[in-house]
């Protein structure tokens, strides 16, 4: 691409020295060209400033579409950059709001946690409760049971030792 950007400058350059050398001879430049404006205004020019007149033409064009270029390239260029850095404060929003409900959560359980101990607290403070008391009574419900002893229900085992 450097290449062919350098031959297409040295063509471009070679034509304008045969355009300007070829309009200076005496034969040509005597000639003088009419220019009219919307019918009203008349330039006339000699070849020569014809020839730079068209080549400052070509310049100025040039340098407008190479500008053009250079301005587009850094809007795209800034918005790039603009959507990359949105794209960063979403995912850190994100994050964050994460890192929130998260933090929330644990001070949830934490509450409730503390709620509990709270509880135990106060009834262990209440003093003993009606099943403390009474002693339990899963020591009698597998204990054998002969034929003088009724069970918890107050059934006795049936001849031949199986239960009904």
């Amino acid at each position: 691409m450097v290449i062919l950007g350098l031959l297409l400058i040295l063509l471009a350059l070679v034509v304008g020295a045969a355009l300007i050398t070829g309009t200076s001879a005496p034969e040509v430049s005597g000639q003088d060209v009419d220019i009219q404006l919307l019918d009203t205004v008349t330039i006339t020019l000699n070849p020569l400033t014809l020839v730079i007149a068209g080549m400052a033409a070509m310049f100025v064009l040039w340098l407008g579409l190479v500008i053009t270029k250079a301005a587009l390239a850094r809007k795209a260029r800034l918005r790039r950059e603009r959507k990359a850095t949105e794209a960063e404060a979403r995912e850190l929003r994100e994050r964050q709001a994460a890192e929130d409900a998260e933090r929330a959560r644990l001070a949830e359980g934490e509450r409730q946690l503390e709620e509990r101990r709270l509880a135990e607290e106060q009834r262990r403070a209440a003093g003993p409760t009606l099943a403390e008391e009474r002693p339990s009574q899963s020591g009698t419900d597998t204990r054998p049971l002969t034929r003088e002893d009724p069970g918890p229900t107050g059934t006795t085992p049936r001849e031949g030792g199986t239960r009904p």
